[in-house]
C-alpha cells in the first residue's frame, strides 16, 4: 500500500487544518464567562465562569459546575480563583464581609467557595471618600 504524496497538498490546506486544530484546542480548554457581581461599595468584582469541557470531564459528578474569580477594581488585580464547585441547589449565595461592622476580610460564595484576607472596602485611610463617609456617618 502506497502512502499519498503529502508534498502535493497545497499550503493553504495545511494552514487551515492547523488553524482548526488550534481553535478546537482553545475551545476545549477555555472557560465561559457567565455573570458578575460587584461588592456593596464597588471595590471588588466577583465573576462566575462555566468550566471548560476538559474541566467538566474531570468534574463529571457535579450537576452545575462553576468557578469564581475575585477581582479588585482599583487598581485592577486578580485576588483569587476558586476550584470548580457545584452551584446547584441554591449554593450560590454571596456574602461580603469586607466592610465594618462585618470586617472579617472574607468573601463567601455558598458553602464551598471562600476568599480570605481581602482588604476592607473602606479602610481608615479611605474615610475621605463619599461612599465610605455614608457608611460611617461622618
Amino acid at each position: 500500500m502506497k502512502l499519498p504524496d503529502f508534498k502535493k497538498v497545497p499550503c493553504i490546506v495545511w494552514c487551515v487544518a492547523l488553524d482548526l486544530l488550534l481553535l478546537s484546542g482553545w475551545y476545549l480548554s477555555a472557560p465561559t464567562f457567565r455573570y458578575s457581581y460587584n461588592s456593596p461599595r464597588m471595590a471588588y468584582r466577583l465573576e462566575f465562569y462555566d468550566p471548560s469541557i476538559l474541566q467538566r470531564i474531570v468534574h463529571y459528578d457535579l450537576r452545575l459546575p462553576k468557578f469564581a474569580r475575585l477581582y479588585q477594581v482599583e487598581p485592577p488585580a486578580l485576588l483569587g480563583e476558586s476550584e470548580v464547585v457545584d452551584m446547584s441547589d441554591g449554593n450560590g449565595k454571596i456574602m461580603w464581609f469586607v466592610e465594618p461592622p462585618k470586617d472579617l476580610q472574607i468573601v463567601s460564595v455558598g458553602m464551598d467557595v471562600e476568599f480570605k484576607n481581602i482588604p476592607l472596602e473602606c479602610a481608615e485611610q479611605d474615610l475621605h471618600l463619599p461612599e465610605c463617609q455614608k457608611n460611617f456617618g461622618q
